[in-house]
């Protein structure tokens, strides 16, 4: 038998690892050998290769450029993060964006008030074995916007709309009571490129529309008085600029009338020298109502010569004559407006009212309110065939009279022509004209006066008459 003390030391140290070993695999029995997995990918990393200076203020769009590498093999992607919203490196967060680029144009958040804000962008990368950079690359810097500019904001067919029948810049908006009232606005952003802006508005102190890219309003039911229309744009950033306004004044129509003539229209007799006197007064409702108002002017027009009349207080009141015996040239003088073919144009005298807002007024629709008076230089004549009557038959020597009649002057002259198909007009002072020898049948006879103020008569009077020679007495 051999004795332990005789074993070498090789030989003690062999007993004592395979007492374990046994004892080991006595306790697993059939059990699967465990395994242990070491992992040896190394991780990527990433640079931020073009990007604002560390605290550089900028404009808000940035264009970032990156890249990655991966010591032991390739970068497939990254994620970028923006500000505080970055968790705890290696957290899975929805904070991080996937992105296979390695550079992109991004649009940095600004204050609405359009101040200066501090950004910080994280960039990382992933390798093709879903290692992710544990210590990101970063920036940070300070972005900036310039605000929204209102380039146009005028009311529709307001006085600074250049295709308005009132265009007038810098003239007082006054629009009629009861209407509605259309703006029409557009704006842009000056570092956006191009890019779209959006709009909110509001009347008065109404609550603001929310943001969209009308850029059109339709406002009603406005209360007489001073109002406001504001506009304010809005570029991509977030960021608006001061509201821009549009002043209107909402008030009735100031209203005037003619009180005498009293008739619609009338006659200004010329060749006796008369004069033709015009009375009107005028009225503002708001200051009727006990609201700051009045008429500040009158303009009244003759034809195409208008005079104004300025106002400072009520009563509104005042009158203007027209006569033939004033100097020609002056306000006061009626021109002649004969028409050569017979009678004569009308004159056609308008009156308008303006009140403190620099509202016209516009034709009434009042039954009975006057501002137009329409009048004519003077009558034209009339003449009357006394002999022959219509239808008469009278011998072949024979004589025709007539007379004439004006009623605010004197006949001068007579047109006349026996058989105008045949024979040429004549012009005489007399009220007859004899004929002889004038051959049997049917005969027209025709004749018009001319009155002192050279006004023709406006048609011929005409006359149907027979001749037969067999009769020697001048009629039937």
């Amino acid at each position: 038998m051999t004795s332990f003390r005789r074993m070498g030391a090789g030989a003690l140290a062999l007993v004592l690892v395979a007492i374990p070993l046994a004892a080991m695999l006595l306790l697993t029995g059939c059990r699967k050998e465990e395994q242990l997995v070491l992992d040896t990918n190394l991780s990527p990393n990433t640079r931020l290769t073009s990007a604002p200076a560390p605290l550089e203020q900028t404009n808000y769009r940035v264009h970032m450029h990156w890249s990655g590498s991966d010591p032991d093999g390739y970068v497939v992607g990254y994620y970028f993060a923006w500000d505080d919203t970055v968790p705890a490196i290696g957290a899975e967060a929805s904070a991080w964006t996937f992105t296979s680029k390695t550079d992109s144009l991004f649009k940095a958040v600004i204050d609405t008030a359009g101040e200066t804000r501090r950004h910080t962008f994280y960039i990382r990368s992933i390798d093709n074995e879903g290692a992710i950079d544990p210590s990101p690359d970063r920036i940070r810097f300070d972005a900036s916007t310039d605000l929204p500019v209102m380039d146009v904001l005028y009311r529709l067919d307001g006085p600074e709309d250049p295709a308005g029948a009132n265009y007038n810049p810098g003239y007082l908006d006054t629009v009629l009571m009861g209407s509605s009232c259309s703006f029409t606005w557009s704006g842009y952003d000056p570092d956006g490129q191009g890019a779209p802006v959006t709009y909110s508005y509001r009347l008065d102190s109404n609550p603001d529309s929310p943001w969209g890219d009308e850029t059109t309003y339709t406002a009603t039911d406005i209360t007489s008085g001073n109002h406001l229309f504001y506009v304010r744009a809005r570029d991509e950033t977030g960021a608006w600029n001061f509201p821009a306004s549009c002043r209107f004044v909402m008030n009735y129509e100031p209203d005037s009338e003619i009180i005498e003539p009293t008739e619609a229209s009338g006659t200004l007799v010329v060749a006796d020298k008369d004069t033709l006197w015009i009375t009107w007064e005028a009225r503002d409702r708001e200051q009727l109502e006990g609201i700051e108002g009045g008429i500040i002017q009158i303009w009244i027009e003759l034809d195409n010569e208008r005079i104004p009349f300025t106002y400072t207080e009520p009563p509104y009141t005042g009158s203007w004559y027209y006569t033939s015996t004033a100097p020609e040239g002056t306000d006061h003088f009626i021109f002649q407006d004969n028409i050569n073919t017979g009678g004569n144009k009308d004159h056609e005298f308008r009156i308008w009212a303006v009140d403190a807002e620099n509202r016209v007024e516009v034709p009434s629709s009042v039954p009975g309110d006057r501002e137009v008076y329409r009048f004519w230089y003077n009558n034209p004549p009339t003449t009357d065939i006394t002999f022959p009557a219509e239808g008469d038959t009278v011998g072949p020597d024979f004589t025709v009279t007539w007379e004439g009649t004006d009623v605010d002057g004197e006949v001068v002259v007579y047109q006349y022509v026996l058989d105008p198909a045949a024979n040429g007009l004549q012009i005489t002072e007399e009220t007859d004209s004899s004929y002889s020898g004038i051959a049997d049948g049917e005969h027209v006879f025709w004749v018009r006066a001319r009155d002192d103020a050279d006004c023709w008569e406006v048609d011929y009077r005409e006359r149907i008459f027979y001749v037969d020679s067999t009769r020697t007495n001048g009629a039937k």
